[in-house]
């Protein structure tokens, strides 16, 4: 028996259907696109997109263009409450959302700094620097 050619017209056409198909898909959005799209629509109303990153509820947003990144890999695009404990006197404190905008941004504090010092403690360590100068 003679083998047959293998029909080829018969893929052109499954493969045409299924291209068909793909473009269909795309064209139509699910309802987890639409759902998306509009809350995205949402956050930028409300002010919750910076640099198309979503801001956490309760965070503030940040201003990338007025921190001091220097040759950093990434600005802070919002701010969060930092807890934290004193290496000097072991008190618990927070460093605010509103303190640290306030520092990177006006003060142009370098975007790296952690606290690490309460008030207090700080205060009586400059004091004791100008002593010793």
């Amino acid at each position: 028996m003679a083998r047959r050619a293998p029909n080829r017209p018969v893929k052109r056409k499954r493969a045409a259907r299924r291209t068909a198909k793909r473009k269909k898909a795309e064209r139509k959005k699910s309802t987890r696109e639409k759902r998306e799209a509009k809350r995205i629509a949402l956050l930028k109303k409300q002010g919750r997109i910076v640099c198309g990153v979503e801001v956490p509820e309760g965070a503030i947003p940040g201003d990338p263009s007025e921190q001091n990144v220097r040759t950093g890999y990434s600005a802070r695009l919002y701010y969060q409450d930092i807890h934290y404990k004193c290496a000097g006197c072991g008190k618990h404190e927070v460093w605010t959302a509103e303190q640290q905008k306030k520092y990177f941004e006006v003060q142009k504090g370098n975007i790296y700094n952690e606290p690490k010092w309460c008030f207090d403690c700080h205060q009586k360590r400059l004091r004791e620097r100008k002593r010793k100068c």
